[in-house]
């Protein structure tokens, strides 16, 4: 579940939303990534490891109402660039 997707050149911005956007979360299931796209930097911040589509969906709507306020999105990690 993608939470937070950022340009690289503000990586306190994740920094900031790990301290006090995450709250409710296990810790354990997020996932912080690197990426390049079209020769930019990007930061991402990601939750959970799930085997379809529809189980990421269903775990999103156990989400504490903050996070799904932010409107987290089902992503594949194999799409990760």
């Amino acid at each position: 579940i993608q939470l937070l997707r950022t340009d690289g050149d503000n990586p306190k911005l994740v920094e900031i939303f790990l301290e006090n956007g995450t709250k409710g979360l296990d810790p354990q299931k997020i996932r912080v990534y690197h990426s390049r796209l079209s020769g930019r930097d990007r930061y991402g911040v990601i939750y959970g490891d799930f085997p379809t589509r529809e189980e990421a969906i269903v775990a999103m709507q156990a989400l504490p109402e903050t996070i799904k306020a932010i409107q987290p999105f089902p992503r594949q990690v194999s799409k990760l660039r």
